[in-house]
C-alpha cells in the first residue's frame, strides 16, 4: 500500500523570502535541523509509516535552534516527501538493489541517503561499508542492502564523539526502510550488542 502524508495545518507566506533574508543557502541550514530532528523527536508511527512533524514541535525545533519557524517547517516537509518518493521508487523498482556489484550500489544509495539527510559522517560511512562488508563475508551472513545500510549508519553515528546524543533508532530505520526484527538480528549477529555497545561509553 502507497503512504501518504496527510498535510500539518501551517500557515507558510513566502519561503522563498525567508530563505534570502535569513540565509544565503538552505544547504546551511538543512543539516541543522535534520540533525536536531533525528536525535531529538521521531517522525516514526508505532505501525512503522513516516509521519507529518506537527506545528507545535516545528516550533520546539524552531526555538531550541533560534531559526524561524516556517524554515524549519519547510526543511522537514521537504525531507519527508524526499523520503517518501524514494521509498516509492525502491518499491516500484527492487531491482535496482540487486545487481552484482553491491559495493557499488551501497555507494549510491548511501550517497543518496546523505543528500536527503545530512545527519551522519559520509566518508567515514562509505570506510566503515567496506568494514562491514568484510566482517559480513567471514561470517557468511548477507542481511538485505537496506539493513547493511542501517548497520553502517547507526556504527557511524555510534562512533562519533562530536555527537553525544545519538540518533533515535527508529528515525535511522525509517530513513533505510528497516524493520525492528532485520536491525536487532543484524547488529547482535555481527557483535554490536547492548552490552558491547555500553563498554563503548564506560
Amino acid at each position: 500500500m502507497t503512504q501518504t502524508l496527510k498535510k500539518e495545518t501551517f500557515e507558510v507566506d513566502s519561503i522563498t523570502d525567508y530563505y534570502n533574508k535569513y540565509y544565503k543557502s538552505q544547504n546551511k541550514l538543512k543539516p541543522i535541523i535534520l540533525n536536531y530532528l533525528f536525535r531529538n523527536i521521531s517522525f516514526l508511527t508505532l505501525r512503522e509509516k513516516l509521519r507529518v512533524i506537527t506545528a507545535s514541535e516545528n516550533i520546539h525545533i524552531s526555538e531550541a535552534l533560534t531559526i524561524p519557524v516556517k524554515l524549519v517547517h519547510k526543511v522537514i516537509s521537504d525531507f519527508l516527501i524526499g523520503l517518501l518518493n524514494f521509498r516509492k521508487f525502491i518499491n516500484n523498482n527492487p531491482k535496482v538493489l540487486h545487481v552484482k556489484n553491491q559495493n557499488q550500489i551501497i555507494n549510491i544509495v548511501l550517497h543518496r541517503f546523505y543528500r536527503l539527510a545530512p545527519v551522519f559522517d559520509y566518508k567515514r560511512a562509505k570506510e566503515n561499508a567496506r568494514r562491514l562488508k568484510d566482517k559480513l563475508d567471514t561470517l557468511f551472513f548477507w542481511p538485505q542492502l537496506m539493513t547493511q545500510l542501517t548497520i553502517v549508519i547507526f556504527i557511524t553515528d555510534l562512533l562519533d564523539k562530536s555527537e553525544p546524543q545519538k540518533m533515535i533508532q527508529s528515525n535511522l530505520r525509517a530513513l533505510c526502510n528497516c524493520s525492528a526484527y532485520a536491525f536487532h538480528r543484524t547488529r547482535n549477529k555481527i557483535g554490536l550488542t547492548s552490552k558491547f555497545i555500553k563498554s563503548l561509553s564506560d
